[in-house]
């Protein structure tokens, strides 16, 4: 139920143990509320509940979390007259970043300290506390950059994976494209050229043989068979070169998975599924890869992503879904709609269910 990055556990414990343990046993206080026992309790389990990565709860339940914790941070800072509390503060800009808008990370940045100046000046009656205040914005800021930028520079990494992991896979789609051109061609070729001078070399073995001296005859019955297996045996390899035009898409779908960033990719085929037509591999894979985008650019807590592809009643179904959660109804965008618009191409039809936990979609096609 609970999981998180070694290194983020350690970070959000190691700055929580810095602001409570001082505040808790600060020697110049007289007397430790018991609200304040627990507003600290409340900040650690709250900071816990928000940065696990387990998907047992969505978006909606983490913005609750969230406001909760920013309740209990500023209901310290009118207990803790110390500018200590507002470290909890640096730490909660971090985690918003990854929530919100930066617009709404800086806007509270300048909140929180407005509200730690009032605090200080009319409660505590301890004057502007421009330096502190001041000091504590800086490290808010520098927090919030290098938040962002570790957000930005993780995207474009995951961005240029997934980059090259769609240039191979499309290489791999030109180059059986180009191969399957080139059976069609020699198909060609063989079935004009060597089959109809077989046919014509047949047709006079025939008139030949009719027509010639007994003892001839036993020569060119057999130049006549020859000339009929030859044939025979060309337009078997036309016939096989023709059949063995497909894509194949397994390659295609094993190779991407396992180049996805981030996501761990569980990729099932099944056994009925082989050589797909090349409009209809084509349409499919590019599905997937759209896919792919969306689960690393909006779902950023998703962690595994399942594909499914069988057969079902001359139809070829394909299966998304990964365990991200949704900050909020899906709104068709451009990819989605592109996806759409490929799938109706080819006669297919895509669902989309977003009635469970992460996104699922459901592509059915001609299996032909």
């Amino acid at each position: 139920m609970f999981k998180y990055p070694i290194s983020s556990l350690i970070t959000v414990l190691l700055t929580w143990a810095a602001v409570a343990i001082p505040s808790i046993f600060d020697a110049s206080r007289n007397m430790i509320s018991p609200a304040e026992y627990l507003l600290h309790g409340c900040v650690l389990v709250l900071t816990l509940l928000v940065i696990n990565e387990s998907t047992r709860y969505g978006y909606k339940t983490r913005y609750y979390l969230l406001f909760l914790l920013f309740t209990s941070i500023a209901y310290l800072m009118f207990l803790v007259p110390l500018s200590i509390v507002l470290i909890y503060s640096v730490m909660y800009c971090s985690i918003l970043a990854f929530y919100a808008p930066i617009r709404f990370c800086y806007v509270y940045i300048f909140a929180s300290h407005g509200l730690f100046l009032i605090v200080h000046t009319f409660y505590w009656q301890t004057g502007w506390q421009w330096a502190s205040a001041g000091m504590f914005m800086a490290f808010h800021l520098f927090a919030l950059v290098m938040t962002q930028r570790m957000i930005s520079e993780r995207n474009a990494k995951e961005e240029l994976a997934l980059t090259n992991a769609k240039l191979e896979a499309t290489q791999h789609l030109l180059s059986n494209a180009a191969a399957q051109s080139e059976r069609l061609r020699i198909a060609r070729d063989l079935h004009d050229e060597v089959g109809h001078s077989l046919t014509s070399l047949i047709i006079n073995l025939d008139v030949t043989r009719r027509t010639c001296m007994p003892t001839q005859l036993t020569q060119l019955q057999a130049c006549y068979e020859q000339a009929k297996q030859a044939l025979a045996t060309t337009r078997a390899i036309v016939s096989d070169k023709r059949n063995d035009i497909g894509f194949d898409l397994v390659q295609s779908l094993t190779q991407l998975s396992k180049q996805t960033p981030r996501v761990k990719v569980h990729l099932k085929i099944s056994p009925k599924v082989k050589h797909v037509q090349l409009s209809t591999a084509q349409c499919l894979l590019k599905c997937v890869q759209e896919a792919i985008t969306n689960t690393l650019k909006h779902a950023p807590t998703a962690t595994d992503m399942d594909i499914t592809l069988q057969e079902q009643n001359g139809n070829l179904e394909l299966f998304i879904k990964d365990n991200g959660l949704l900050k909020g109804e899906v709104v068709l965008g451009n990819g989605l709609t592109g996806m759409q618009e490929r799938v109706a191409q080819i006669k297919g039809q895509l669902d989309i269910d977003t009635s469970k936990q992460g996104l699922s979609l459901t592509i059915r096609v001609p299996y032909e």
